[in-house]
């Protein structure tokens, strides 16, 4: 190993992090983070506070916004959602059912981000069940719910059944995860595709990612632990709450997979899609380097952000323009 190579192997993580992005992940972060499980209520405020002030401009959208009441999946409670339209997406029959991240605990179906992907698709966000009044499986059971209702309307929604992804980024993602699984065993409408971005399917983190030293700023182990501990049924975690438990990922939907090189989701995210393509799944994968969780979300003008976000917007015009 030459000096250069030795030198890098004793960075720390802090080191490490893409330097157009590590100012957007100051240690005061950690403060709201240590909030979760305390005091929901002011990390839930202190949360989307910070997180409305990085959404603040990201992505323009001037399209429609309409706020619809999904019901339930059998008797659970309604559920409400946010139907973004822009009138000149590319496929607006197809439809991404967004789940919204916030490690399970935070977070609103009132989101910006999901402005993304407005010019390829219609967008419907959905107001999910909340840990920990909520535990798992409610988060997917709402997903679920907005799933059945799209193919159950679709043609007075304009939308075409056949075209439904669902995706979100952290505790989104691994919602859309748990909800692909309960989709498939409910025997649910066909889903086109999944938009797992850096997903939360682990609760264990046994994994080197899960280990690594992350300086306060970013979601480190212990917080992500907390908010597990708040999430997951209280007998114990299924796949429908931690996706990276299911013991069989046959007759799931084409996916992608995109997670940093130094989120603490970079194992189980790896290991989930290898076993996604173990069952002969289609997955496309991407890991960026010098990037910690949430890069893309809250620093999108970085070129490492910019190159994340452009692989998703290209992955998913795939996989629309062959539908």
């Amino acid at each position: 190993m030459g000096p250069a190579r030795r030198e890098d192997a004793m960075k720390t993580v802090k080191d490490r992090i893409d330097p157009e992005v590590a100012p957007a992940f100051p240690e005061a972060v950690g403060e709201i983070f240590a909030l979760i499980g305390p005091d929901m209520a002011a990390a839930r405020a202190a949360g989307n506070g910070r997180l409305d002030d990085t959404k603040a401009g990201q992505y323009p959208f001037d399209g429609t916004t309409e706020r619809r009441t999904v019901p339930g999946l059998d008797g659970d409670p309604d559920v409400p959602v946010v139907i973004y339209r822009d009138p000149r997406a590319l496929w607006p029959e197809s439809v991404l059912v967004w789940l919204h991240g916030g490690g399970y605990v935070i977070g609103a179906a009132d989101d910006p981000w999901a402005f993304r992907y407005t010019p390829l698709m219609t967008v419907i966000s959905v107001e999910y069940r909340l840990a920990p009044e909520h535990r798992a499986p409610a988060a997917p059971r709402d997903a679920c719910a907005v799933i059945e209702w799209i193919a159950a309307n679709a043609a007075a929604l304009g939308l075409d059944p056949a075209r439904i992804v669902l995706g979100g980024p952290s505790g989104g993602g691994g919602v859309a995860a748990g909800a692909a699984l309960l989709n498939r065993d409910r025997k649910g409408p066909a889903l086109l595709y999944q938009l797992l971005i850096y997903p939360m399917i682990d609760d264990t983190h046994d994994t080197a990612s899960g280990n690594l030293d992350l300086p306060p700023g970013v979601w480190t182990r212990d917080v992500s632990l907390t908010a597990w501990s708040l999430y997951v049924e209280e007998a114990g975690a299924s796949c429908y709450a931690a996706a990276a438990r299911a013991q069989d990922v046959g007759g799931l939907p084409p996916t992608y997979v995109m997670t940093g090189d130094l989120d603490l989701f970079r194992d189980e995210c790896i290991r989930y899609a290898s076993r996604l393509m173990e069952a002969g799944i289609p997955v496309d994968l991407a890991v960026f380097p010098g990037a910690p969780h949430g890069f893309d979300l809250v620093v999108p003008e970085a070129t490492v952000s910019r190159r994340a976000i452009a692989h998703q917007l290209d992955a998913l015009k795939q996989v629309l323009s062959r539908a």
